[in-house]
Order: C-alpha cells, then sequence, then structure tokens
C-alpha cells in the first residue's frame, strides 16, 4: 500500500493530482483545508486490514503508563475476607449512605446511637476518592471539531463537497457506460434509446435489465418491453370519471384544443347537456373567443371567471353538470402571475387538475414546467404534439422520472380524432416510427403533391 499527501489551490486541481498518481482505483483517506489550498492523502493498493492494525498499534502506543499512587502503595496488602465478613460487607454496602461514601460523595452524618461504631468506613472513602480523583485525568473530554469562522468558508466548503459529487457521479456513470458497452446487445439498445431522445439516466435503468448473452434480434423487442413497463398510464378515462377537470400548462401547449376535441369526444357518446366549459384566460387577446367558437360548433355552454371567488361561485352553479372543463390561461413556468392562477384551482377544492405537456419540447424544459406547476397537484398528463417530435423519448423520460400517470395523447389538429387515450405499447412502438420521419429528408416536391 503507498500512501502519499497532495496538496493543490482547490479540490479539482487535488483530485487531478490523485488520479494522476494513484490511477482510478485510489482510496481518499482524509482531506482538509489548509493554507496554500486542499491537503489530500490518498492511497493506492489500500488494504483496510493493515491501517486498522496500525492505527491499533498508535492508539496503544499513545496510551500513557498508569501513574503508581503513594497512598495506595503504602497500605499492607489486603487479608483474606473471610464469608461471613464478606457477606456483611455486601449488606453494608446495600444501603445507599454506604454507596455514596464508597464513590467518594459527602453524606451528611446521620443522628448518633448507642449501638453505632466509630467510623471504619472514613479510611476506604479517603482512598476510594483518592482513586476517583488520581483517574480523572484520563477522562479528559475530546476537543469539538473545528468550525468554519464565517458563512463564506462554509459555502465554499460546500461548493468542494457539490463539485466532489459531480465529479463522483460522471465517473460511476462512465464506468457504467464502460460495462453496458462490452455487451453487443446493451451497446444497441443504450445507441437506441439516444436516438430516440430517453434521459442518460433512465437508458442505463433500463437498459441494465437487458441481460448480457441476449441475442442482438431480440434486444429491441425487450428493450421496448422494459420501456413500456418503466410508463406509468392511468388505468380509468377522466371523462368517465366526471367531474370539474381543469387543464394547466405553459404557453402554446395546446389546453384549449384539447379540451375542444375532449368536449367533442363527450358530446358524441353522451350529448351536449351533461357538459360545461369555463374559460379563465380572459386577459389574453383572442384567449376566450377561440373556446367560445368550439362551444358555438358543439351546442356547449361557454363560462367565463376572472377571479378565484367567479371561479368558485361559477363551479357551484354548474354542479350539476355530469362534466366541467376548465380552460387555464396559458402562462411560462417562469411567469409571475403563475402562482396566482395555481391559486385559483387551490380554492376550487373540487378540481381535478390534468398537466398539458407538448411532445416537441426538451427534457429540461419539460422537467422545469412539470416542477413549476407542481403546485397544482396534477393527477395525470396529456401528451400533446407528439406529431411534431422525433424524439419522443424526451417527454415519455419526464413522465417516468415524476410518475405522472398518461391519459391522453394528441397527436394533430384534427377535432376529435386526433385525441387517444393512452397505451403504452402503442407509444413504445411509435418511437422508431416517429424518429424516421424526423430524419426523413425533406423534398419540395413532395409536400407540392400533398398541397
Amino acid at each position: 500500500m503507498k500512501i502519499k499527501r497532495f496538496v493543490a489551490p482547490d479540490m479539482r486541481t487535488a483530485l487531478r493530482l490523485v488520479r494522476a498518481e494513484h490511477g482510478p482505483d485510489a482510496v481518499i483517506l482524509s482531506n482538509r483545508r489548509t493554507e496554500e489550498g486542499v491537503e489530500i492523502v490518498a492511497a493506492s493498493n489500500y488494504d483496510e486490514n493493515a491501517v486498522q492494525r496500525a492505527l491499533l498499534e498508535a492508539q496503544r502506543a499513545a496510551e500513557p503508563a498508569p501513574r503508581p499512587n503513594p497512598f495506595l502503595a503504602n497500605l499492607p496488602p489486603p487479608p483474606e475476607p473471610r464469608p461471613d465478613f464478606a457477606a456483611a460487607m455486601a449488606a453494608a454496602l446495600a444501603t445507599p449512605t454506604a454507596q455514596a461514601a464508597a464513590a467518594g460523595v459527602a453524606v451528611p452524618p446521620a443522628p448518633a446511637t448507642p449501638a453505632a461504631p466509630a467510623a471504619p468506613a472514613a479510611p476506604a472513602a479517603a482512598a476510594a476518592a483518592a482513586v476517583v480523583q488520581d483517574a480523572a485525568p484520563a477522562l479528559a473530554p475530546v476537543p469539538p471539531a473545528p468550525v468554519p469562522a464565517n458563512d463564506e468558508q462554509l459555502a465554499a466548503m460546500r461548493e468542494e463537497l457539490a463539485q466532489m459529487r459531480q465529479m463522483i457521479e460522471r465517473e460511476m456513470h462512465r464506468l457504467t457506460d464502460e460495462r453496458l458497452r462490452g455487451s453487443p446487445v446493451r451497446l444497441q439498445a443504450m445507441e437506441l434509446m439516444e436516438d430516440y431522445g430517453f434521459d442518460a439516466g433512465i437508458t442505463r435503468d433500463v437498459v441494465l435489465q437487458l441481460p448480457p448473452d441476449t441475442p442482438p434480434h431480440r434486444g429491441r423487442g425487450l428493450m421496448l418491453g422494459l420501456i413500456s413497463r418503466a410508463l406509468p398510464v392511468c388505468p380509468v378515462d377522466p371523462l368517465e370519471q366526471g367531474g370539474v377537470i381543469a387543464l394547466v400548462g405553459p404557453t402554446g401547449a395546446g389546453k384549449t384544443t384539447t379540451i375542444a376535441k375532449l368536449a367533442a369526444r363527450f358530446v358524441a357518446e353522451h350529448g351536449p347537456r351533461d357538459i360545461a366549459l369555463v374559460t379563465t384566460d380572459t386577459a389574453r387577446i383572442g384567449g376566450r373567443e377561440q373556446l367560445h367558437g368550439y362551444g358555438r360548433q358543439l351546442g356547449i355552454a361557454v363560462h367565463e371567471a376572472d377571479s378565484d371567488a367567479a371561479l368558485i361561485q361559477l363551479l357551484q352553479r354548474l354542479q350539476d353538470y355530469r362534466v366541467v372543463l376548465v380552460d387555464t390561461a396559458g402562462l411560462g413556468q417562469r411567469d409571475r402571475a403563475l402562482a396566482s392562477q395555481l391559486n385559483w384551482l387551490r380554492a376550487a377544492r373540487q378540481v381535478s387538475t390534468l398537466l398539458v405537456l407538448p411532445a416537441n419540447s426538451h427534457y429540461a424544459d419539460l422537467d422545469e414546467v412539470v416542477r413549476r406547476f407542481g403546485a397544482a397537484r396534477p393527477q395525470g398528463v396529456v401528451l400533446t404534439k407528439v406529431d411534431e417530435t422525433g424524439r419522443l423519448g424526451s417527454a415519455l423520460s419526464v413522465v417516468v422520472d415524476h410518475q405522472l400517470p398518461l391519459t391522453w395523447i394528441a397527436d394533430g389538429q384534427r377535432v376529435p380524432e386526433d385525441l387517444h387515450r393512452a397505451n403504452a405499447a402503442s407509444l413504445v412502438l411509435r418511437l422508431e416510427d416517429l424518429r424516421r420521419a424526423a430524419d426523413k429528408p425533406n423534398i419540395p416536391e413532395h409536400d407540392h403533391a400533398a398541397a
């Protein structure tokens, strides 16, 4: 085992020195801040048993030898106690007074009685007190750990710990990727999932479940089956459950068009008398006019609410309807007015919320949308614009990460034909078709022919 000390201006440089000297299998024994920067003690060919033996030997060498007590040295050797005398001493020590005297604690004198002997226990108490005082220095308190002098040092330590954690995670992911690439079927599955747009974390979780000796012609089918099993899907159609359903989501996600599709589907099955539409998008130009246009086409009444109190009163008047669909204003995930809109929905407690996510957005943007709209407590997800993306895996990764059940899939502008109940198997089967359609070159002659 080789142990070496490294000093560098920051933690990242010190770790780089450790890796260059000892390689990726180095073990960090200690680290601390010094005037020169950061000090790391690392070892290669680490042997835990050898380290433990060295620590035990160092502790034994550091233990001070017991000091002789002159008082006890001058005492004659104690005589062998007789059985009856030992029993008497045990009975005497059973009393609280004797126990306290033996421990060297001051005890108030008891009232004198004629049968009480003199104080033969005084020498024993003095001897016990001397032993306690002599052993006291060995029980010195452990000094507390050093505390950072100010908030800046604490912030710097946290930043270095975060950097170390990120570096360790990157190394773990790199080692995992190298291990996965050692199997041809796993390498093929990893490349496919990356082409489909899946997040790196979900890709590793799925590919690691593939047996490394799987035949190549079965790898893609097993991979799609694992992805399908990981997708959360709402088992019941919210339209069949009824009640008040509010659609929330970022600007341009397709909330109004999705509400029109849902209303048209309900009217086709149950008629227009048991459904009502509500819009809270009263400030945006053209926002409510679009929903009013859909309502006139379907023969459905459309109502407006411009405050939380108005929304609560309106929902009370519409409580006899089987289904009430609420169209909220399209707000960006960083818009300050978003909190006010979500407070409206929380005030109306009988509202079920569905989050509308556009499938043609990046994973990081969709993840931020889910976190920002988390205050609305969405019970499910409506995935829109599926036909406008070639990397459907990005949206599916967000759904899996946050475990939000899929309710409906929208893949076009037609009302209501382009709205389908979510099905995990059909979604994973469309991954390849969407990717090929996105990678297909755009030929102007074909566009003119289609027009």
